[in-house]
């Protein structure tokens, strides 16, 4: 498997088919004698923007803080919990059990308080 290409920027669902975000980045464990493993796949803004120029990973960091949604952030999917990777890479995790639950639900009260969004 070529881990770039089969599994960085793939959309991400969970067990039920529910969208999770696209995988950001990749941790690897790297130890002495030994091949580097993947640890974790990770989805987040913050990621993101560390790949596209490393000092906008705090940026991003930031304003996740300053918008009161950066616990649990970003979401680390262990890859004990990938089901398959295909043209989507399916977890063994439920939506509501991740981070990125919260954050939708804080996002739809927001939406939901500007007039005329209902």
């Amino acid at each position: 498997m070529d881990l770039i290409r089969d599994v960085l920027d793939k959309k991400t669902v969970d067990r039920n088919g529910r969208e999770l975000g696209r995988i950001d980045g990749v941790t690897l464990l790297v130890r002495d004698g030994s091949p580097p493993q993947v640890a974790t796949l990770e989805i987040g803004p913050a990621v993101l923007a560390h790949r596209v120029w490393p000092a906008l990973r705090r940026w991003a960091e930031a304003l996740e803080h300053a918008l009161g949604i950066d616990e649990g952030r970003p979401v680390r999917l262990s890859v004990d919990q990938v089901l398959n990777v295909n043209d989507q890479v399916k977890v063994d995790v439920a939506f509501g059990e991740t981070p990125a639950a919260a954050l939708e639900q804080r996002l739809r009260r927001w939406v939901g308080a500007i007039p005329g969004s209902s």
